[in-house]
């Protein structure tokens, strides 16, 4: 009976553990289930949260882009605007620059302006960046505690340990293209402020540039304005003297004529009166009438020298003397040029360079310097310089430097007068229109004969004219840069050439020209131009000419009438001839 309750208890009690046991693994199953159901919740959530981080980071991109497209826009129309301004500020400039200042003032204070304000602008890009930086980190780290506690709990899943690495590598990847992306934005930005700093300093230096040259201008503006008011108010003092001149000469002239005139015409009536009451006194009245047609011949002579142009076979601007001393000035450039003999060192290098400025094809090189061809460069060279020195005469304004300028600009202005005067009032005197050819031969010839000479102090001291020298001392700097004078004695003996050449030079192609009637004219030929032998000067066989060419003119023709039949040649042109086919092959005889 014991047995069978205690067997009964057995059963009973191996019943309810098995029981227990299925009840166990029905909740460890559902336990199990409920973790596998919230894990894939939490990595849905965790996707979620992800793709919207990403959307949002993306819209950010799309903003910087939009902003940096913005700012490109505005660096464009920046530019623009400053090349428009550039251009405006180059206008004022031809304009006498009215209101520059001010304008320039106002275009920088508005530069200034948008800058700041393009650097605010992305000082709050940095700042809203920064925000959303510090938003997305701290998600990530709201995700990353989440999935951290998330693993605790999920330790044994090793499947899911492996997938909340790889999704820990993705978001770190992602962290780093958008720490990529935010230097790369940094990095492109502050380029862009450098890029903006050194347009910004180039403007100024720009407007730092252009208001010196504005000073400068308005210097010479003012210089100039004042140099004219003066001159206008000498003319006008000049012409009216010179009208009051005229017009007493004429007047007395003329009074005289009448005068003659009528005391010829009583003296006639007088021998008429005596004839018809004499009947005699023939010889007397033929001697009185003989005195008169003098008294009348010589007023025929003076009326004569004042339309005769033509100058005296005397005269030192005669054709004659004038070529005689046209040859004399080659001559001394030649001599100041030197033979480039020994003691005497020759610059290749600027030699080259000189020549190549001259458009020349002969070669010079250290082996085979061609002396006579450098002889001619310089030669051009010499007659240039002086020509160029003349733009500087303007720098010397003292009291007595300056005549020559000053009665060459007013000679050419009372002969501008005078022409304007003659077509202006009616007449049909001779005179006038020869006293303008007249009047022009005495004032160049004075300054054919005295011009740049010594000058004569108030104390009676003379001294070198203070253009002449300048120029002197420019000139023989410059040409010892081509050829250097070993021999101190000779190197002194040359230099010292240099103030009677630039003085015969200006005499000669600035005053004696003008002097001539028709006016001379000097003219270079080109290079590459046909030999010519009726106007240039040179050695050459007939046989060759058509196989030359000019390469350099070293010295110009001298003549007059060049574009007309009656052509006359004072002087022909020195050139030193090329061949045509080869550029080294020239007649070097022509300059021995």
């Amino acid at each position: 009976m014991s047995c069978g309750i205690s067997n009964h208890k057995n059963r009973s009690s191996k019943r309810s553990k098995i029981q227990n046991n299925q009840a166990e693994n029905a909740g460890f199953s559902q336990t199990r289930n409920g973790r596998q159901s919230n894990y894939s919740v939490c990595k849905f959530t965790y996707k979620q949260e992800l793709k919207k981080t990403q959307h949002e980071l993306s819209v950010k991109v799309v903003e910087f882009n939009q902003v940096k497209g913005e700012l490109e826009g505005k660096v464009r129309k920046l530019e623009v605007e400053l090349s428009n301004e550039r251009q405006r500020f180059n206008d004022l400039i031809e304009e006498n620059k009215k209101g520059y200042e001010s304008q320039l003032e106002e275009e920088k204070r508005k530069f200034h302006l948008e800058i700041k304000t393009l650097e605010e602008k992305a000082q709050n890009l940095e700042y809203e960046l920064s925000k959303e930086k510090q938003k997305f980190t701290n998600l990530i780290d709201e995700n990353k505690k989440e999935h951290e506690r998330q693993l605790e709990k999920e330790k044994p899943e090793l499947k899911t340990l492996e997938k909340v690495r790889r999704l820990e590598d993705e978001l770190s990847k992602g962290k780093q293209k958008f720490h990529d992306s935010k230097k790369e934005y940094e990095e492109q930005l502050e380029r862009e402020k450098r890029n903006f700093d050194s347009k910004l300093k180039n403007l100024e230096e720009m407007a730092k540039f252009h208001q010196q040259n504005f000073n400068q201008l308005k210097k010479n503006y003012d210089e100039l304005q004042l140099a004219k008011k003066n001159m206008e108010t000498n003319m006008k003092n000049n012409i009216t003297n010179l009208d009051q001149q005229v017009r007493v000469q004429e007047k007395n002239f003329i009074l005289q004529f009448d005068r003659a005139n009528e005391k010829y015409k009583e003296n006639i009536n007088s021998m008429k009166q005596k004839l018809n009451d004499k009947g005699n006194g023939l010889r007397e009245l033929e001697e009185k009438n003989l005195k008169l047609k003098e008294e009348a011949s010589k007023y025929q002579s003076a009326l004569g020298v004042a339309t005769n142009i033509r100058l005296g076979d005397d005269d030192q601007d005669h054709s004659v003397k004038l070529k005689q001393d046209i040859i004399k000035m080659q001559k001394t450039l030649e001599n100041y040029v030197t033979h480039l003999k020994p003691n005497i060192k020759i610059n290749i290098e600027q030699a080259q360079k000189l020549a190549q400025e001259y458009g020349c094809l002969n070669e010079i090189t250290a082996k085979n310097p061609n002396n006579l061809f450098i002889r001619a460069v310089l030669q051009r060279k010499v007659l240039d310089l002086v020509c160029e020195f003349s733009q500087d005469f303007v720098k010397f304004q003292g009291r007595t430097s300056k005549f020559e300028s000053d009665i060459d600009s007013k000679a050419r202005e009372l002969l501008s007068l005078i022409k304007l005067f003659s077509i202006t009032r009616a007449g049909t005197d001779e005179v006038i229109d020869a006293s303008i050819v007249k009047i022009r031969q005495q004032i160049y010839g004075i300054l054919g004969n005295r011009g740049f000479n010594n000058i004569i102090d108030d104390d009676g001291n003379t001294r070198m004219h203070d253009f002449i020298v300048y120029a002197s001392n420019k000139l023989n700097n410059i040409m010892n840069q081509y050829r250097e004078i070993n021999d101190i004695n000779r190197k002194e003996q040359v230099d010292a050439m240099a103030p009677k050449l630039i003085q015969d030079i200006y005499k000669l192609f600035w005053f004696r020209v003008n002097v001539q009637e028709p006016k001379i004219k000097i003219e270079y030929f080109k290079s590459n131009s046909r030999i010519d032998p009726d106007t240039m000067k040179g050695m050459w066989n007939d046989d060759e000419i058509d196989k030359l060419r000019v390469d350099i003119c070293c010295f110009p023709m001298v003549g007059r009438d060049f574009d007309f039949s009656d052509v006359r040649i004072y002087t022909p042109a020195k050139v030193f001839p090329r061949n045509i086919s080869v550029s080294d092959e020239t007649n070097v005889e022509a300059y021995e």
